[in-house]
């Protein structure tokens, strides 16, 4: 049976921690943007397609809204 590699941890955006930064300092550390706020007001949201899961946008965000 071949070895399939782990499919990578997809965080998310904990509506109730999050700011709606103007300018989300998580998004500008995501190499990729996965990170996607459709309307301003609103929180982000975490787009799976584009997330490979370095969680790099965990530790970026000063308000703990990015969970894993």
């Amino acid at each position: 049976m071949p070895d399939h590699p782990t499919p990578p941890r997809v965080p998310r955006v904990d509506e109730s921690l999050c700011q709606r930064c103007r300018k989300c300092v998580a998004r500008k550390e995501c190499r990729v943007k996965a990170i996607v706020a459709l309307d301003p007001g609103e929180a982000p949201f975490i787009d799976a397609s584009l997330c490979y899961g370095c969680l790099v946008c965990v530790p970026a965000c000063p308000y703990g809204a990015i969970r894993t």
